[in-house]
């Protein structure tokens, strides 16, 4: 029940960040596909007493579509992939690795893939697209004491990373807490040092770009969902969360004349963690 009461108490902080969205349809000239992914290449079963499980998200025309991971195994649909309708329409993932005392163990790596394909079918027209990334990334480990103190040894890295279409990362939420090698926070800019050990850090928010698509232009972006953990002596453990909704706010046509504003509604990044926090209690009951 206190896991329950510590997600539903995120999902409120989310739901102060999240800003709002332009209501609409895409422009029949623009395509925007948007899928997200397990990478089974890069991800691995845990070890010893850890635990990972992720849900991915697709929104389109505001309704929502989910795919659940329990360590590497899906239930729905992967990729997770769709045509983007509505602004506001979007992918995301949120993921989940962490261990108990007892047992040394592991969260090898946990990957997973958002990608993005736009075209602009318009034979004359230009458009700016505006996007967002609603992110929210913690890493705490833990143990008896400090580490020189008894030994107690872990690790774990939670970040969230967004690259261009040339595979430039153009932003980065990077969190590592170890209590034996020191605390790491990480950005697009490179990493500080906090001068902690196993410390309990978190980074949440949103980050906003835009992409001009000339009449006939297509683009792509991605992004890299990951975490990884491990836990080397009996008495230590960690857990993290790793969380990304990117959603496509408006698209102004640079060619034609503007229509007037639309009415803004709620983000449907709201929706995305109310989910995730419904499927959590759920899973919390059944058990």
């Amino acid at each position: 029940m206190r896991k329950v009461l510590r997600f539903c108490s995120i999902l409120c902080a989310f739901s102060l960040i999240a800003p709002t969205v332009t209501a609409g349809l895409i422009p029949l000239d623009i395509s925007i596909t948007g899928n997200a992914e397990l990478d089974t290449t890069y991800s691995a079963s845990t070890t010893g007493n850890a635990s990972q499980s992720a849900n991915m998200s697709l929104v389109i025309g505001g309704g929502t579509t989910l795919t659940s991971i329990a360590n590497l195994t899906p239930t729905g649909a992967t990729p997770l992939a769709g045509t983007l309708t509505d602004f506001g329409d979007g992918v995301g993932v949120s993921a989940i690795g962490s261990s108990t005392a007892g047992a040394i163990s592991e969260v090898p790596d946990f990957f997973f893939d958002i990608d993005f394909s736009l075209l602009n079918s318009s034979a004359t027209d230009t458009y700016q697209i505006f996007f967002e990334l609603a992110y929210s990334v913690s890493a705490h480990a833990q143990g008896n004491g400090t580490f020189i103190d008894n030994g107690s040894d872990a690790f774990v890295n939670s970040e969230v990373n967004l690259f261009d279409d040339l595979a430039e990362e153009i932003f980065a939420s990077d969190l590592t807490s170890d209590r034996r090698n020191g605390d790491e926070i990480g950005d697009v800019l490179g990493s500080t040092f906090p001068g902690t050990n196993g410390a309990s850090l978190s980074d949440s928010g949103t980050f906003l770009f835009d992409i001009t698509l000339a009449a006939g232009a297509s683009n792509n972006f991605s992004a890299l969902v990951r975490m990884d953990g491990g836990a080397f002596s009996n008495d230590a453990f960690f857990n993290g969360r790793s969380s990304a909704f990117i959603s496509i706010l408006s698209a102004d046509n640079l060619t034609a004349v503007q229509p007037p504003s639309q009415v803004p509604e709620p983000s449907t990044f709201i929706l995305f963690f109310m989910a995730m926090a419904l499927l959590q209690v759920k899973r919390k009951i059944n058990n």
